[in-house]
């Protein structure tokens, strides 16, 4: 009898609390109801709500269920949902949203079974929604019918009729008076944010209930807030003494899904709107791309237009141009490659950052695994989990070839297929892929044959692809060092300031060279709405500029001679001059973006792409994996041993150099080229012969 005013109490407080903070959703509820049955309690409105709120709050946490049926009866006792029909709202559901304390999934205990947590997690993989009964009906031999609460996990039914002098043991159940609900299972697994050195990120299983399946989907990072559940594991038949823990979602508040959900106040449009008209828009972006680093102006400028991408369209005939933009960085080690694209990355709700080396082509990409009931799914990888945001592959120059065939389709078309255990699936993985790597002999070698495309060991199919390709060589050069250097210390002093809690010995100038001049949550609300907002369209001026382009970037046709430069070099001068576009927040791509979109194309090709003995600019290492200069000695000596058969190697040199080619080194290289081609044998030593 103690406890009965109490919770007469608990039950008027909340009525009280429901007609001041819920009066809108409920009403929303009436309308909607029943396909819409879910009345969320936020318990940070609850403890704002005075003294007694804060009571109600740490219930919450410590008794959900019997703060759920308190809140219930405040609601149904009191016709707080006005149906349609008139009739109480029996199938409502109660949820709790906004708990402050967060839990580390890897914390849970024997402490939490029963309470109210909230975690920070990602979902890894989930089911199909599938039905589960919620309450059982059996009907016995005498046509008397017995209800049986169920709960997640083992079906339980009922030893003996329920009705009073009834005997039978035999039952049968009625699914048609039986109730049942929507279920869905997923897993999560803790952010890796934080782990130590070796510490392997925990999962969880989670039950979803009711119409708030198929709230979250692979690769999304959301909170979780739920009552942990234990289950008693069950051994070869046998019950365990050891409890598996699982989360009986309550609700679920996804953080950012992609760009269309980041939150943009009037002000950051302010702001950002001001950006876009200074004239400065590119320069700014890129000086707060990773300001900590040191330099790079033109891999940074590159970066930004990739983190603005260009514009997904659909064409008449059904087929899709991609706007996602692709970087390669390939350089010497010790020059930041890894923090510059980590930080890229990060700048994407739906960011990861992944190594080749550590990385399995399942892993990045699908694998089969089995579910509870022994059935085959494909869990997500890496790259798809990715989708619509920006994957950094480092180590790319260690990648095996399943690796790199799978992100030739992901570059290209935005999907992997994958056909494992039966299972045929078309993942999404539209990604804008920033990947990093060292050279062929992880030095670039000044001294080396050949150009800079010469040292990097990536197949050309995959070189093509990319949009830009940008280099880092780590020459040594006594003021650049010295201001790298400076720039470091400064910013390894400030960071030891702030760790000390010292911030008034940081000056404004040195906070001025450290500090990005857009915040990095002012530049991520930049790049949402861009993106969200700017459609930019070609006006006829640039259509003709980007073609008059590519024609003389193709050349003079040379009979029997493809040229390496394709579409594929003009669509990424395209999308790069949209994304210009979307920085300046204009709806129409202008002759000024078109030039900003080649002077970066032209300034990382020409690093990559001119060939040291003519100064001229080569595709051919990039588009066809070999150089234009090393094709056309190919095409001539072959000509030279169709015109005489069986010619000896001294004769071939001769006039090899009759027709301008000097050098015996290349010469006899080129040779054992179209002997490993089978295009030549050598019958007798040293003399030559086309198959």
């Amino acid at each position: 009898m103690t406890d009965e005013p109490a919770i007469k109490d608990n039950v008027v407080s909340w009525l009280d609390f429901l007609k001041v903070k819920c009066k809108k959703q409920l009403a929303e509820l009436g309308r909607e109801y029943p396909f819409k049955r879910s009345l969320f309690i936020n318990l940070q409105d609850v403890e704002n709500w005075g003294e007694t709120g804060i009571k109600l709050a740490a219930e919450a946490i410590e008794l959900p269920e019997k703060c759920k049926e308190d809140i219930y009866d405040a609601v149904i006792s009191n016709n707080l949902i006005k149906t349609a029909d008139n009739k109480p709202a029996k199938l409502l559901v109660i949820r709790f949203i906004g708990i402050g304390k967060k839990t580390n999934l890897r914390d849970l205990r024997v402490d939490h079974i029963d309470q109210l947590v909230s975690v920070d997690a990602q979902c890894n993989r989930y089911t199909e929604v599938r039905p589960r009964i919620d309450n059982a009906v059996f009907k016995c031999g005498a046509g008397h019918f017995t209800d049986k609460k169920q709960k997640y996990g083992h079906f339980i039914e009922p030893s003996r009729c329920g009705t009073d002098g009834c005997e039978l043991r035999k039952l049968d159940l009625i699914t048609k008076r039986s109730t049942f609900i929507n279920q869905q299972r997923i897993q999560i697994q803790e952010n890796g944010d934080g782990l130590r050195s070796g510490q392997q990120p925990q999962r969880i299983d989670v039950v979803i209930t009711g119409d708030i399946c198929d709230s979250i989907f692979p690769g999304e990072r959301a909170t979780f807030n739920g009552i942990v559940r234990s289950m008693q594991k069950i051994v070869r038949g046998e019950k365990s003494t050891v409890f598996d823990l699982y989360l009986e979602l309550q609700s679920v508040e996804i953080k950012e899904r992609d760009y269309e959900e980041v939150v943009i106040d009037e002000e950051s449009i302010e702001r950002i709107t001001e950006i876009a008209k200074s004239g400065m828009a590119l320069d700014m972006i890129s000086g707060s791309i990773a300001p900590t680093i040191y330099g790079y102006p033109e891999i940074k400028r590159g970066a930004a237009l990739l983190m603005f991408g260009g514009v997904n369209s659909i064409n008449a005939d059904g087929t899709g141009n991609r706007g996602d933009i692709h970087i390669l960085i390939i350089g010497d080690p010790g020059t930041a490659k890894t923090k510059l694209i980590k930080y890229i990355a990060r700048q994407s709700p739906r960011g990861v950052f992944v190594t080749a080396v550590t990385s399995s082509g399942g892993g990045l990409t699908g694998i089969a695994t089995r579910d509870d009931e022994g059935r085959w799914t494909i869990e997500p990888g890496a790259l798809p989990l990715a989708d619509m945001g920006i994957a950094a592959v480092d180590e790319i120059d260690k990648a095996d070839s399943d690796l790199i065939n799978n992100l030739l389709s992901i570059m290209e078309d935005g999907e992997i297929p994958i056909t494992k255990a039966g299972q045929n699936r078309l993942l999404k993985a539209r990604d804008s892929l920033i990947c990093a790597g060292n050279w062929k002999n992880e030095r670039y070698d000044s001294y080396a044959q050949g150009g800079i495309a010469d040292q990097i060991s990536l197949p050309a199919a995959f070189l093509s692809r990319f949009d830009l390709i940008f280099t880092m060589i780590d020459n040594p050069e006594q003021k650049q060092d010295e201001a790298k250097s400076r720039h470091l210390i400064k910013t390894r002093y400030i960071a030891e300031c702030r760790a000390a809690g010292k911030l008034d010995r940081i000056t404004d100038e040195d906070r001025k060279e450290v500090e990005p001049p857009i915040p990095t949550h002012l530049l991520k609300q930049y790049i949402a709405y861009a993106k969200r907002s700017i459609m930019p369209i070609m006006n006829p001026q640039v259509r003709e500029y980007l073609t008059k382009h590519y024609v003389d970037l193709r050349g003079k046709p040379v009979k029997d001679s493809p040229s390496p430069v394709t579409m594929r070099q003009q669509e990424a001068l395209v999308r790069l001059a949209e994304a210009s576009a979307r920085i300046r927040l204009s709806q129409e791509v202008t002759l000024k973006d078109a030039e900003t979109a080649i002077s970066i194309f032209d300034n990382c090709m020409k690093a990559v792409a001119t060939d040291p003995k003519t100064g001229q600019l080569d595709f051919g290492r990039i588009g066809m994996g070999i150089a234009k200069t090393k094709q056309d000695l190919l095409k001539a000596i072959k000509s030279v041993i169709i015109d005489e058969p069986g010619l000896s190697q001294s004769l071939l040199l001769s006039k090899m150099d009759e027709k301008g080619f000097k050098s015996p080194e290349e010469i006899k290289e080129a040779l054992e080229t179209l002997k490993k081609k089978a295009e030549i044998i050598e019958p007798k030593n040293e003399h030559y012969r086309v198959i």
